[in-house]
């Protein structure tokens, strides 16, 4: 029925874990039907990858029954999240008990930096992502050919494999990426 909406037309879906029990092919498959569909669609998912693929705005319901609505893609709406948390924090300004204030301050930690080899990693990671970044897109290509599965049988387990380390790979560089700007603003 999915797959007859997404050929036929509608303007709204509603998926609910949608990537669940889906193989590798059909994932690819169901990413690249969302995003050329031409309506809206609402997705529930704890696949983060999904999300960051399919994704234009993040309906997010956070703690104390709050719902808050996010532009972009999964990443940017935590990154958003870290600095609405940020400044709350910041908002609620120092205690005006002395000795409160006195022992976060000995108690905290002096902002940590980067060290020259943290700052060369961080210099050279974004063009490391773009790399990653057009290599997945090639073998996602790939893999989306019609003809994929008939001149590559003997290899699809290996290039499947391949497919999932190097979409690994590039989370994690996405991770490090964070780690490291979050480090350098204090």
């Amino acid at each position: 029925m999915l797959a007859k909406i997404l050929k036929d037309g509608g303007n709204f879906l509603i998926l609910d874990e949608p990537t669940n029990d889906l193989d590798l092919p059909t994932l690819r498959v169901l990413e690249e039907g969302l995003i050329n569909f031409g309506g809206s669609s609402l997705v529930v998912s704890h696949d983060r990858y999904f999300l960051n693929r399919v994704c234009t705005g993040i309906l997010a319901f956070e703690g104390d029954g709050c719902i808050y609505y996010q532009e972009g893609d999964y990443d940017y709406y935590l990154e958003r999240r870290e600095a609405r948390e940020a400044a709350a924090i910041g908002a609620a300004g120092p205690s005006r008990n002395p000795v409160a204030n006195l022992a976060t301050k000995s108690s905290s930690p002096s902002k940590p930096r980067l060290t020259w080899k943290e700052q060369r990693e961080l210099d050279g990671i974004e063009e490391k992502i773009s790399c990653a970044e057009a290599d997945l897109k090639g073998m996602e290509t790939l893999l989306a050919e019609p003809d994929f599965y008939v001149k590559n049988a003997a290899n699809v387990k290996e290039f499947i494999s391949g497919l999932e380390n190097r979409r690994s790979e590039v989370d994690d560089l996405y991770s490090r990426w964070h780690e490291l700007t979050k480090k350098q603003s204090g």
